[in-house]
This record gives C-alpha cells, structure tokens and sequence, in this order.
C-alpha cells in the first residue's frame, strides 16, 4: 500500500479526570491491527494519504450530518476520507455518532455516557453533560449501556479519522435500535431538540450498505438506497429495508439521521463518494461476486452556495446503465460509419430518459480520435449520448471522418454532466472533480475534469488552458472571463469490460 511519507503525531487527549488521577472507564479499542494499524505512526501515515487523496472538497456552508462507512481502511477508507476531509476546516465541539449494534438486539438507544474511547491515537473522550442531558429528557429512549459497545466496532472506526481532522471535539457513541419506523422518529426529535439552535454540534450516521452480492447487483441496491437517502425520504427507506429492496447495516441509525436533519431544516443533501470492496485500490484481486457498498454523504443547510452542491438529482448510474449508454454509443458510431444511418434510442430506464448533458469520447489506441458534446442539454441523456457518439465520429474538425476499418481500433469513453455553476472565487474549483467553462465576450472553452488530471495541472494551469481553449489569451480569466465548474460522471469500455 502507499503512504504518505509526512506523518504527525497525535497524543492523548486527557480530561481533568485523569488529570487529577481519578478512574474512568475507556472503552479499548475492538479492531485495531485489523480494520486500520495498530502502530500509530503506520495509522498516522495511512490516515495523511487517505485524506490528501480526498482532495479539498469545497463546502461552504457549515455541515450538520455525515453518512460514513466503518469497514476496514482497505476496503472503505478512500470513501470515508472524503467526509472527513469535508470537515477538515470546521471544528465541532461535540460529534454524536450513530450507529447499528452488531452483537446485540437493542430495545431501547444504548449510550456510552462517561469516560472515553481509546485508539492508537490517543484518547477520545465522552460529552458526558449531552449524555447526561439526553438520558434524564428521555429515560424511555436512551439508557447508559456501555456492556454493548465491547465489541463493536461502527463507533471506533470513525474515531482515528475524527482525531486527525478535529480538536478538542468529545463524542456521544450511540447504538440505535432496529426496531420500528415510530421508534426511529422519537429518537430523532429528542436529539434534534438538544443540537437544533447549536452549530457546534455534528451528527455521524455509522453504516455500509448492500452486503456480498456481485458487483452489478450491489450498484442497483445501493441506487435504490441512496436515492431514497439523497431525497429525504426516511420513511420510503425504511419499507424499502423492510422488504428487503435496500440493504444497509445501520439503516436504523441512517433513519434516525435523516429525521434529525429534516428537523433541523439541514435539508441540502450531497453525495461525496460511493464505491464497493471490489474499487479498493489496496486489495489484489478484490472478489467482484461478494462486494459491500460504502456511501459518504453530507448535509448541509439550505442557501448559496449550497443550493448548488444539493445532488439529490445525481444520476449515481450503476453499471448496467453505464454498459447501454456506451453500447447505444457504439451503435451509433457503426451505424453512421458502415450505412450513413442514424438510428433511433429508446431505454425503460427513467434515469436515461432524465435531461442531462453528455459528452462523448473516442480513443484510437491511446491517441484521442473524437470528442463533442453538450454541457446541458434539453432531451433525454439516452438521445444526447447517440447524438453526440456521431458528432464525435464524423463531425470534430480536428480530426477527420472515423473510417469503417478503424472502428475495432476504437474505445468509448461518455462523461454525463452535472448542471453548471458560475463561481466568483477559483478556490471552488476541485482539480480532478471539476470541469471549467470559460467565457467572456463571443469566446468560449470548456475541458472537462480528466484533461486536468490526465496532464497534472494545477488550479492555475487549468484555468489558462480553459483560456487557451476559449481562444482568449491565458490569463484572460483574470480580467473580467466568467468562469463556471461542473462535474462529470466519467466510465469508459475499458473499466466495463
């Protein structure tokens, strides 16, 4: 595995209890050397490469909750990262997190109310005062139970990751139920009335998703879930993991959260990241017939710029709706090429009917062969991506007409377009998640967000190639340029092979 070569240390944090020599209970840690590194520095260095290759997410408003995966760093931690590099420069002072009980049935919440949670790390410690509060408001609802946190691992997973990007935060672990709808809703309030007038406070949703099915069957799952989480539809969840449509380890604890930020009005909802065991990057040869699915999702509250993060329209397409737009593609570049015939599209899939930008991509070995498409378009993502298959074949000037005896020479590559957003500040462009449109007077450019990773450009450089592109001299985007960011969706034939 790679890792970061800078590292730095993070040391115990000691509450006035221990100061003064005074016992308290501290929860050791359940999966080190297991799911992350036992040594500090090795989980230090592992923990610095995670997050800087989260890249900067840039998020405005103030975050009030977090869905975050809790399985082995291998598997799940790239995805995680990106939460908490999301929250890497907003400080809480306490950080309840919930989550499923994997060795017990729960009848009621079960807090870990006093003392502290131990990592390699160091020490993390209890909000002993929310816990406190919580349990005497809703004696029926919550009940200090820390037998039950012994070997859990949902809660201890979160905290090295907590512990490099907060200071001085204290946490409130809590087990939710599985229980029913009319429990989840309870808990919700209760806890919302105890964080709703505080920005202090960050709510953490432990789980992962669909378990151990093949890689195609594992995306439609997850689909389903994430779409009812991205909309705010709680209760739409819960039936859909009741008959057993949606699957995700802490949906009790997810359900709870959703509750809480809708009775908070942290109503914006954005996708950071999804992936399966099967994308690990650290695994050789990762089992793609028994995968787990991991989300990072945040929510924030209404108002610019957050508005324009909100993602509850992302497409998320999984690989079954990737393999028809590519095939839909291909048809339409042999069928222009071979009979100079355009055919029509038509899919039962809504999501391919949504409006929605596209560009297509061709590659002749590694040499780029074609390359049109639409930033927004006003028809079906399904006809966009046939229209501009054939534009991308026979009608980019830089290039001359694809020949018929090229075609098995030939890989796809789509880009499905998020909608644009102008910005007033350049720190809002993500290098590597963001495209860039420049545009001022009757000039415009537009390169899409893997021409910047491809040629490792920084936000600068980008920015004067985007000029470059647009015709306009490089640092026209200094002087007066309206520059707008989207992002991309990007799958080729040589992942979905």
């Amino acid at each position: 595995m790679l890792i970061s070569l800078i590292s730095c240390w993070a040391g115990d944090q000691l509450n006035s209890q221990q100061a003064a020599g005074k016992q308290i209970n501290i929860q050791t840690s359940n999966v080190q050397g297991g799911f992350y590194p036992a040594d500090p520095k090795e989980l230090n260095n592992i923990l610095d490469f995670l997050l800087s290759s989260a890249g900067n997410p840039i998020i405005d408003q103030r975050i009030y909750g977090l869905i975050s995966p809790h399985a082995g760093y291998i598997y799940s931690g790239k995805v995680a990262a990106k939460n908490y590099q999301a929250i890497s420069s907003k400080q809480y002072k306490t950080i309840i997190i919930l989550a499923p009980s994997h060795y017990f049935n729960l009848d009621s919440a079960a807090i870990y109310s006093q003392g502290a949670f131990q990592t390699p790390l160091g020490l993390v410690n209890i909000d002993q005062l929310f816990a406190e509060k919580l349990i005497k408001n809703n004696p029926k609802l919550f009940q200090s139970n820390p037998d039950v946190f012994a070997k859990e691992h949902a809660i201890e997973v979160q905290l090295p990751f907590l512990q490099k990007t907060q200071h001085n935060f204290k946490i409130v672990p809590i087990l939710i139920p599985q229980v029913s709808y009319e429990i989840t809703e309870t808990l919700a309030q209760a806890l919302a009335a105890l964080i709703a007038n505080r920005e202090d406070v960050l709510v953490i949703a432990s789980t992962d998703l669909s378990h151990y099915h093949d890689q195609q069957t594992a995306n439609q799952i997850d689909h389903r879930t994430l779409n009812w989480i991205l909309n705010l539809q709680p209760k739409e969840l819960f039936d859909s993991v009741k008959q057993e449509k949606s699957e995700l380890c802490g949906a009790a604890a997810v359900i709870t959260l959703i509750q809480i930020m809708r009775n908070i009005d942290a109503n914006n909802v954005q996708l950071l990241n999804y992936a399966t065991s099967a994308d690990s990057d650290y695994v050789q040869n990762p089992d793609k017939n028994k995968v787990v699915g991991y989300a990072a999702i945040i929510f924030t509250k209404p108002g610019k710029p957050a508005d324009n993060l909100n993602q509850r329209s992302s497409l998320m397409l999984n690989s079954n709706q990737k393999k028809e737009l590519l095939s839909i593609a291909r048809d339409a570049i042999v069928n222009i090429v071979k009979n100079n015939q355009r055919h029509i599209v038509m899919t039962d899939d809504p999501q391919l009917r949504e409006d929605r930008g596209a560009f297509v991509t061709i590659y002749k070995d590694v040499a780029l062969r074609g390359c049109i498409g639409l930033i927004e378009a006003e028809q079906p993502l399904i006809n966009v991506v046939n229209d501009m298959a054939i534009q991308a074949s026979i009608r980019d000037s830089r290039f001359t007409p694809l020949k018929a005896e090229e075609l098995d020479n030939i890989k796809l590559e789509i880009s499905v377009m998020s909608p644009i957003e102008q910005i007033t500040d350049i720190k809002q462009i993500e290098v590597g998640n963001h495209g860039l449109i420049i545009r001022k007077g009757n000039n415009s450019g537009l390169l899409l967000p893997q021409v910047a990773t491809e040629y490792k450009w920084t936000r600068e450089q980008f920015l004067e190639q985007t000029c470059v592109k647009a015709g306009l001299n490089k640092d026209d985007w200094k002087q007066g340029a309206r520059i707008f960011i989207f992002s991309a969706e990007v799958f080729s034939e040589k992942e979905l092979k």
